[in-house]
């Protein structure tokens, strides 16, 4: 089969990579495309920070993917310390992985050109795939992050963070959303991240916030006294809620949609990469058949709904409700969390969910605005 991928970011990258590798021919199209000194093409730079659960990246991804650091074990502040053990998490080293992806043999061309018409008969191929993501547009709700890394000293590292939602400061302003720390090792330092998991506040004013938050945090989760010096910063923020359409909608006039554009960035943790990974080789039959069986378009959009649903819930939280929230999230058996942060199959989710209810005064303030969160979704869905 000859495909078009347009836009080669970590989804389309990957897409682009597994279909050539099976033996497909790709066009792939990118403006932000690297000339090389040769005048050979690289694909783009991926800019942000990204960490993976290993157990769920499917075996193919292990001669693609390179990581700068992986952790055996992750804390998580609720704000009960526990650790979370048995799923390595690793950080991708960006520069190897580019370089693997690229490497896929002349089965994959680069071309960097911005693409107006996806139509198969205008880039002479017989699917398009759009994996452009999309825009981030005022209301949405977005996650929003900063982050410094700092240079470690030579073998210490702070231990890795998943979410500390511990105050920043004792008096940090309850009116404000929420944020958590995410600590990593990465290359050449430690990244400590404050973050927002999702809010529909604007952009520029919460970056100010978690600046602030940050700083007042860092002097105490810094492993040793002395001077540190910060290597590079990074500010984070993207819609989670938004596509085009559902990927497993399948092809509409011979154009595909894949990554966040077709809606895999999950809406309530703003996790990407491994979800586009693992549904990689789905979206290729689907590429080859035209479509999906009606059972599995059915579960992947009530997954896509339900966690939609959970984010919706979290933007209404303060730190407090969240704190319980959490507190009893990781508390159910470690399957049962991962059927939620990753995976199309919407009873799985939707079983999480339920086993919530294990736990009815932790969670009990995170669900009151259950009436007005079904109530907003039954109205945009209808003026849709």
């Amino acid at each position: 089969m000859h495909i078009a991928v347009i836009g080669l970011g970590p989804a389309g990258a990957l897409l682009a990579h597994r279909a050539a590798a099976i033996g497909w021919t790709v066009d792939g199209y990118d403006p932000r495309c690297e000339v090389t000194p040769a005048g050979g093409l690289l694909l783009p730079r991926w800019t942000n920070t990204y960490g993976v659960f290993l157990d769920g990246l499917p075996p193919w991804t292990r001669s693609v993917l390179a990581f700068s650091a992986v952790s055996s074990s992750l804390d998580v502040n609720t704000p009960r310390r526990r650790a979370l053990s048995g799923r390595p998490y690793g950080i991708i080293d960006r520069d190897a992985t580019r370089g693997r992806l690229t490497a896929a043999g002349n089965r994959l061309r680069l071309h960097r050109r911005r693409i107006t018409d996806l139509s198969p008969e205008a880039l002479g191929v017989e699917v398009v795939v759009d994996c452009r993501g999309v825009v981030d547009r005022p209301g949405d709700i977005r996650q929003i992050a900063y982050g410094v890394v700092l240079e470690s000293p030579a073998g210490l590292h702070s231990p890795a963070v998943f979410m500390d939602w511990r105050p920043a400061c004792p008096d940090e302003d309850s009116a404000e959303p929420p944020s958590f720390l995410y600590v990593q090792p990465v290359e050449g330092g430690t990244l400590y991240e404050e973050t927002v998991l999702v809010t529909r506040q604007r952009t520029r004013p919460m970056i100010d916030l978690l600046k602030q938050r940050l700083a007042a945090r860092v002097p105490g989760t810094v492993p040793v006294s002395g001077p540190s010096h910060v290597i590079t910063t990074e500010t984070v923020h993207f819609p989670v809620a938004r596509r085009a359409r559902g990927w497993y909608t399948g092809l509409r006039d011979g154009v595909a949609v894949f990554g966040a554009a077709g809606g895999m960035t999950h809406p309530a943790t703003g996790y990407s990469v491994a979800e586009s990974a693992a549904t990689v080789d789905r979206m290729l039959h689907l590429l080859d058949r035209g479509s999906l069986p009606w059972q599995e378009r059915f579960s992947a959009a009530l997954a896509y709904r339900l966690r939609l649903f959970g984010a919706e819930l979290v933007t209404m939280s303060d730190g407090a409700t969240l704190q319980q929230f959490f507190d009893a999230f990781f508390d159910l058996p470690p399957r049962r969390q991962t059927f939620y942060l990753a995976g199309q199959h919407g009873g799985r989710v939707a079983v999480t969910m339920l086993s919530l209810a294990r736990f009815p005064r932790r969670v009990l303030p995170f669900l009151r605005p259950v009436p007005r969160v079904l109530w907003g979704m039954a109205v945009g869905r209808s003026a849709s």
